[in-house]
């Protein structure tokens, strides 16, 4: 089992360093073809919007038949995403790449996640989360600043090439054994997911989740692309996303000395790290200064991120566990397609991207409160799942 862990840890790095390695070139990819904020909202909102139609399809999918196969397949559909990518001559174009590539997000993330809780020891689910979660902090800091070298040296389009031939080599090497029999049928799935979308907790954690990415779908992106209009390059916008990644994989190894008895309190931090990072760049957006609010912000996503995941699996007393991970996501989704377009129209409106980093705050504040009010229906009851690593 542990061996089947770690080969799910590299392979979870290898697809978020190919997925972060292009998020903040697109904006500016975008500007270069003329796009405005708006523009920018649009495409950066496209793969979500694709992810939250198809993922829990998927995820009924994998649990009737096989995760493998689907990780294989969210990794082929990535690697045909960055070749649209690359013969791309216009913004409609970018449009659908973005689109197919919100599909291999659907198909790669909850069987990937669900692999992870099934061997998870009793009481550790938190630190099994948060140490795949590092796997995906990892490809938050490297991938943004292979993807800002690469396209500062050989281009845009080189880059999306490349990353396009690394995503469909790595499919044959996605070999894991299915640890769990797949005995549901698709009418016993329809059945849980009525459940675990009727459970109140869960609707608690979906809505914060929901309102707390919107922070996530846009910071990095318009950073990035007022970075560009203030002259930085693509190494500067890629070295900033990389902080930011950098600062989550150093949340998760800090998320590994708790249990799960203290993830309500670790979400805590996480939130008030994000609100005061979003804060301090709101007045500090520039280089060197940058580092330290998308430091705060990095890490505090870092600790939200798997401190959620682990509330909502340790509510839950479904089997279900790829289901209940894909309905899940699908917050997370909704977060990624409202945030950009949200942050485009103010930034549109305002013509100001300071002014809207703080109108963005609101959507911290509020997981916060509703976290607060709850908090005593969302402490610790021991749950977790069986499973030998």
């Amino acid at each position: 089992m542990e061996k089947e862990v770690v080969k799910l840890y590299m392979i979870t790095l290898y697809f978020f360093i190919l997925i972060w390695s292009i998020v903040p070139i697109i904006p500016r990819y975008v500007m270069v073809l003329g796009g405005d904020p708006i523009s920018i909202g649009m495409v950066m909102s496209a793969a979500p919007i694709a992810t939250v139609v198809t993922r829990v399809v998927f995820s009924m999918f994998s649990e009737v038949y096989s995760r493998v196969f689907m990780m294989r397949l969210g990794m082929l559909i990535l690697g045909t995403s960055y070749l649209l990518l690359y013969i791309s001559s216009d913004i409609n174009t970018v449009l659908i790449g973005r689109l197919v590539q919100g599909l291999s997000l659907a198909a790669f993330i909850p069987p990937s996640i669900a692999y992870v809780v099934d061997l998870a020891k009793h009481g550790f689910l938190g630190k099994t989360l948060g140490t795949r979660a590092l796997m995906a902090s990892l490809g938050y800091t490297l991938g943004p600043l292979l993807g800002g070298i690469v396209s500062e040296l050989i281009g845009y389009k080189s880059l999306f090439l490349i990353s396009s031939i690394m995503a469909f080599s790595v499919i044959p090497l996605i070999r894991l054994n299915e640890c769990r029999a797949n005995s549901k049928t698709f009418s016993e799935l329809i059945k849980g997911l009525i459940n675990i979308v009727s459970y109140r907790n869960f609707i608690i954690l979906f809505i914060v989740t929901a309102l707390q990415t919107t922070i996530l779908a846009s910071v990095i992106p318009f950073l990035s692309s007022y970075l560009k209009l203030m002259g930085y390059s693509d190494y500067d916008a890629g070295l900033i996303s990389s902080a930011y990644g950098l600062a989550g994989l150093f949340s998760r190894l800090f998320m590994n000395l708790f249990t799960d008895r203290d993830v309500l309190m670790l979400t805590f931090l996480g939130l008030s790290m994000d609100l005061t990072g979003l804060l301090i760049l709101s007045f500090k957006p520039l280089p060197p200064e940058a580092f330290i609010p998308i430091l705060l912000i990095g890490f505090g996503d870092g600790l939200f991120i798997p401190c959620a995941q682990t509330l909502v699996f340790m509510s839950s007393k479904t089997e279900l566990r790829t289901v209940l991970s894909g309905i899940y996501a699908t917050a997370w989704d909704l977060g990624m397609f409202v945030g950009p377009l949200i942050t485009g129209y103010l930034i549109t409106i305002t013509n100001d991207y300071l002014v809207t980093f703080r109108y963005l705050m609101i959507f911290t504040l509020l997981p916060t409160v509703i976290l607060y009010l709850k908090r005593r229906e969302l402490t610790y009851r021991g749950l977790g799942f069986g499973g030998s690593s």
